[in-house]
Order: C-alpha cells, then structure tokens, then sequence
C-alpha cells in the first residue's frame, strides 16, 4: 500500500469536436382542408414579437384570403412564440374564442403531436421531399420548401384534416397516452 501513496492517476482526456452550427429556414406553414397556407420565412430567430409581425402581416390576411368571412379556429402548439402576451392578446382580439393553444380558450394538451397535422403530416412530407433535392444553399432550401409545398394538393390536405377525427378518438380510447405507434 505504501507504494501507492505517491502514484497519480490520470483520467484520458480527449477532446471532443462540436459540430458547427449551421443556418437553416424557420417557416411556419398553415394546414386546412381548404388548402396550405404559407409557407412564410422568418429571418433569424422566432420571437413572439416577429411571430405577432408575421400573424398580422402574412398569416391572417392568408387565412382571409382563403375564408373569407367564414370561421375558422387557429390552432398553436405550445412554443414559448405562441404563448407571448401580445400573441394571445393579439388572437382574443381578433378570434375570440376560435383559437386553441396554450392558455387560449381552448386548451390544446401540450406535446401531442399524433393530434397535430402538421405534425403527422406535413413537416415529415416537406422534409422528405425537400432533402430529396439536396439544397446546396439557404435560398435554394426555401425555394425548394416552396416547390414541395406546392406540389400538396388539396384531396390529400382533406385527407389528412379528416384523419384528425380518428386520431382524437385514438388518443381518447389510449386515455390520452401516445397511439402514434398503433
């Protein structure tokens, strides 16, 4: 024992390289069985500030263009853009009552995405068809976020909103625990 008294242990050490972060496209997109809306491009980070700019500039006059005056509900997941304070007072003001998110009017259960179209359907497809492509730059990656977009038509948005019933039930029958793997 003696002889251990004056022995250091040395941990390895090793570095390891950290992956550069690169740039990408924030878009957000909108799914009805009346047709897609967006996508819309956001520069740099999402905010509750740039995501309000956006629902009054882009967003809602889209919405109208497509609806006209009918009603329509706005639903949100629960991103921290979503829930800023002039966001939601922004969607009381002009949805009262027709919008479903977090502390909205209607509660949407946080993190469910088997329930969400967007979700189980189009950012997959979008991805799919856009990594297909192989952008080689951010403008050609929009651009091409666009093309796939476009290429969804509108027997297939029915298709996937109708599929929102079944889900529900899904969800309701797992007693709120995920189903996506039934």
């Amino acid at each position: 024992m003696s002889r251990l008294r004056g022995l250091r242990l040395y941990t390895p050490s090793f570095t390891v390289p950290h992956k550069k972060k690169f740039s990408g496209v924030n878009v957000w997109c909108g799914l009805s069985s009346r047709g897609l809306i967006g996508p819309f491009r956001f520069e740099g980070t999402v905010t509750g500030i740039n995501y309000l700019t956006m629902l009054a500039d882009s967003i809602f006059p889209a919405i109208r263009a497509l609806y006209g005056n009918d009603d329509f509900y706005f639903q949100l997941d629960g991103a921290p853009p979503h829930y800023h304070r002039d966001v939601r007072a922004y969607l009381d003001k002009n949805l009262s009552g027709q919008w479903i998110g977090r502390r909205g009017p209607i509660e949407f259960p946080a993190r469910s995405p088997d329930l969400t179209p967007l979700d189980f359907f189009l950012w997959g497809t979008v991805k799919d068809g856009v990594y297909k492509r192989k952008p080689r730059n951010l403008d050609i990656l929009w651009n091409e976020i666009q093309a796939v977009c476009r290429e969804i038509s509108l027997d297939v948005l029915i298709r996937c909103t109708e599929s929102v019933v079944t889900r529900t039930q899904n969800c309701i029958d797992a007693a709120g625990h995920q189903f996506e793997q039934y």
